[in-house]
């Protein structure tokens, strides 16, 4: 279980994802209106919606439990079977979509092929089968963003569907036999004392999931009711753009639990691997932070104008995604450490509630800023939650070098929303390798370890973060 090799066969699909979805963004600007855009954030917003609430047994759940028996050696197409067979259990429940309009009636088949093959990508990641992932996962995103540019120049949202659908059958398929060649030939099995075992350990992380939908989608809701599908369009549209930094550290970050599983399982220490992981996160965090901001005006001043005017409301988009990402991270951890889960279900009803407060208080008195506005306390109230119990549960130690990281994030923040000229992102660049170089918060040892992980074409990585060691 190599991470830096996996981080990257996962970055693949990230980078594919930001390339051909910018493509398809570009062309949607350019040939539709907000309005269209708003519909394709609906279809992904019942994305989110069946991962919070038809996601029964967290992924998080599947992939540490198949990595400890992979681990241990102990894996088996018996226990794969049964994590396999409870999507097929939900399934009734998508009929519910049929009270919608059209278009999202008919979205009920991807949304289903959706939550399979999430359910399939969880147990494969947990058995080192990031190659595997990958392909399918690359596969599936030219079929998502390439060909449904078809409908786009149509503009068709039933065939927008129609194209997601194939895609979806497509990448189920293809996992099936990955996992099929890898274990023997797999079939759904229904032990419902299995899989309510593994519900009822799984339930606080599911609540918590159920109730994070309100945090992270409710300031869409709520645009979405208030000011209608156009600003919905310019909304999404920013988050989409902001979220590039976030999806490019989620697929480093997305090594983590199976990893930290892995080690754990084997008898390495989770304080020790929570905190190298936090430091290089705050590493490359800062530096996305930095380089993103800029780059993102640039791309949506050149090729949106029509999305101009939600500039601000993307900086403090990517700021509230990308800059808490390390302390996020030591979620993992926990996970991987079989702590409670129990706190995080409070935290998700108390950041729900938030979101849902102050939006409807902001948006109608200063519109899409406000959504944003209400993104940013979240952040900030969840990254506090988690920094906290992640001590309190002797999953992370908080040192000298980690206390000066934190200190320093909202100061980044700061910087980037009331002072940033963007000539001056030079600088700041220069002054957070100094910083690291200066409190030596990555180390030498540290270096070594990533080292023994790095592929022989990438040991010029070791070179540079010697430099700042």
């Amino acid at each position: 279980m190599n991470p830096i090799k996996n981080a990257l066969k996962s970055l693949s699909v990230t980078t594919t994802n930001v390339i051909v979805a910018l493509i398809f963004f570009i062309i949607t600007a350019k040939i539709t209106n907000p309005e269209f855009f708003g519909k394709v954030a609906i279809i992904q917003l019942l994305e989110v919606v069946t991962s919070a609430f038809f996601y029964f047994i967290p992924g998080q759940i599947i992939t540490r439990e198949i990595s400890y028996l992979y681990a241990r050696k102990e894996i088996n197409k018996s226990v794969i079977g049964k994590f396999l067979s409870f999507p097929f259990l939900v399934l009734p429940l998508f009929l519910i979509l049929l009270l919608f309009t059209n278009y999202v009636k008919l979205a009920i088949p991807y949304l289903f092929l959706y939550l399979l093959n999430s359910v399939m990508s969880s147990i494969m990641v947990g058995m080192d089968m990031f190659t595997e992932t990958a392909i399918t996962g690359n596969l599936f995103l030219i079929i998502r963003w390439g060909i449904s540019i078809i409908a786009v120049l149509s503009h068709n949202i039933y065939l927008f569907i129609e194209i997601w659908t194939l895609g979806g059958i497509i990448s189920v398929s293809m996992n099936y036999a990955f996992l099929s060649r890898k274990v023997g030939l797999v079939l759904p099995s229904f032990d419902f004392a299995f899989l309510f075992k593994h519900f009822r350990e799984g339930l606080p992380l599911y609540l918590s999931s159920s109730a994070t939908f309100l945090s992270s989608q409710g300031d869409r809701v709520t645009t979405a009711y208030l000011l209608g599908s156009y600003y919905l369009g310019l909304y999404q549209f920013s988050a989409l753009v902001a979220g590039v930094p976030s999806m490019v550290l989620g697929a480093l970050g997305g090594v983590l639990l199976p990893t930290a599983s892995f080690y754990k399982a084997l008898g390495s220490d989770e304080k020790k691997m929570s905190s190298i992981s936090f430091r290089v996160l705050a590493l490359i965090s800062f530096l996305a932070v930095i380089v993103s901001i800029p780059i993102a005006i640039l791309v949506v001043e050149r090729f949106f104008p029509d999305y101009i005017q939600g500039i601000k409301v993307l900086i403090l988009l990517l700021l509230a995604m990308t800059l808490p990402f390390p302390i996020s991270s030591l979620t993992n951890f926990i996970i991987a450490a079989n702590k409670s889960l129990r706190p995080f279900f409070i935290l998700s009803l108390l950041n729900g509630s938030l979101v849902l407060l102050t939006s409807f208080l902001l948006i109608p008195r200063i519109g899409i800023m406000g959504g944003a506005i209400s993104q940013v306390i979240v952040s900030a109230i969840s990254s506090s939650f988690i920094l906290v119990y992640a001590l309190r549960t002797s999953t992370f130690v908080l040192g000298r070098k980690e206390s000066v990281l934190l200190f320093v994030m909202p100061l980044i923040a700061l910087y980037e929303v009331f002072i940033d000229p963007p000539y001056l992102d030079f600088l700041l660049l220069i002054s957070v390798l100094l910083l690291f170089k200066i409190f030596k918060t990555i180390t030498s040892e540290d270096v070594k370890l990533i080292e023994s992980f790095l592929p022989s074409k990438l040991k010029f990585v070791a070179l540079l973060m010697k430099m700042i060691s």
